[in-house]
């Protein structure tokens, strides 16, 4: 389980499926014990932050993920499992930004009525941004791929906006959904009812500057019956929509099971992709613990000149502090 902060019944429901390792649910509750202290450490030059076993862990002084070519995002459940379970979201995104991280990811933020207006306070008291939240459909129905169920995904993608617009996020998510034994569809006809819900709704999303990105999922392992699942699958999507508030979500995981070739298929496609999320394979915990070269992928996508987040979206090995760090390895040499 990645964490009990998305508890938005959307996303909890993609993050059940997702994650194989079901045991991590009694290893986070333990890790929320852990404390944060503000203080510096005596002639360190770090800051202190308490672990799950009660050994001091260090957070580098100066930023370091600020001083990065790369936008990246920390998984809001990341940051809540380092501090005390009663921390504020004001907390979390203070140590949000002791890291230097630009934004923080909990796409159930939106839907969260209440903690809304305490997320709401902490990135207008500490300027850490919201880089993406839910937006349209889910991932177990195919109310995309279903022209009768676009009335009621429209509304729901309105209200993401004005959530959205609350918490200053720029970003949501649009989920095609599943087909299944019960209910198939031809492919050909699919993808038209998904450009026609798209094309009905890019107007808001233009006037209201905020972006839809339609993330693709991975049937091999995590979502059998998914319908969006490859790069060219959803760029050729974009491009009959034809909106720039229309893009990709490139999930490094997902895709990394589906098709691979990472470094070309971001490059060649980068600017149909609007927010892209990290997770290694096997296992979907931090860069570092699985097969994908992060370093090689950071850089390639530094080098496409991309100005949008990358998300963390995934658990964690040995505590939470400590795979902020593996994730700062990746950047080794850069700042």
């Amino acid at each position: 389980m990645l964490t009990d902060a998305y508890n938005n019944e959307r996303y909890t429901e993609r993050i059940e499926d997702s994650n194989p390792d079901k045991t991590n649910k009694e290893r986070m509750k333990d890790m929320k014990r852990r404390s944060f202290l503000t203080a510096a450490a005596a002639g360190a030059g770090v800051f202190a932050m308490g672990s799950s076993k009660g050994a001091l862990a260090q957070v580098p002084e100066g930023q370091p993920f600020a001083k990065l070519p790369l936008k990246i995002s920390c998984s809001y459940g990341w940051l809540k499992d380092c501090l005390p379970e009663n921390s504020s979201p004001v907390d979390i995104f203070n140590l949000a930004a002791q890291w230097g991280f630009p934004a923080v990811e909990h796409l159930g933020a939106g839907e969260d009525r209440q903690n809304y207006d305490d997320f709401v306070k902490a990135t207008n008291e500490t300027g850490v941004k919201w880089s993406c939240i839910m937006g349209a459909g889910r991932i177990t129905q195919g109310e995309m791929l279903d022209l009768s169920q676009h009335d009621r995904l429209e509304k729901q993608c309105a209200e993401a906006i004005e959530q959205a617009k609350g918490l200053g996020c720029k970003c949501i998510v649009g989920l095609t959904g599943e087909t299944s034994s019960k209910w198939t569809i031809r492919y050909d006809k699919a993808a038209q009812n998904v450009i026609t819900f798209l094309r009905r709704v890019k107007g808001m999303l233009e006037e209201n500057n905020i972006m839809m990105v339609l993330e693709t999922l991975n049937q091999l392992r995590d979502h059998q019956n998914f319908w969006l699942t490859t790069t060219d699958q959803a760029q050729l999507i974009i491009q009959a929509v034809d909106s720039p508030n229309i893009k990709q979500l490139y999930d490094i995981y997902h895709q990394q099971i589906t098709e691979g070739n990472l470094i070309p298929n971001l490059r060649d496609n980068i600017s149909g992709i609007g927010h892209i999320h990290i997770g290694d394979n096997p296992g979907r915990k931090q860069p570092g613990t699985g097969e994908i070269n992060y370093p090689n992928v950071f850089k390639a996508v530094a080098e496409t000149g991309y100005d949008g987040y990358l998300a963390v979206e995934c658990g964690y090995t040995d505590g939470p502090e400590n795979a902020i760090k593996d994730l700062l390895k990746c950047f080794d040499g850069w700042a």
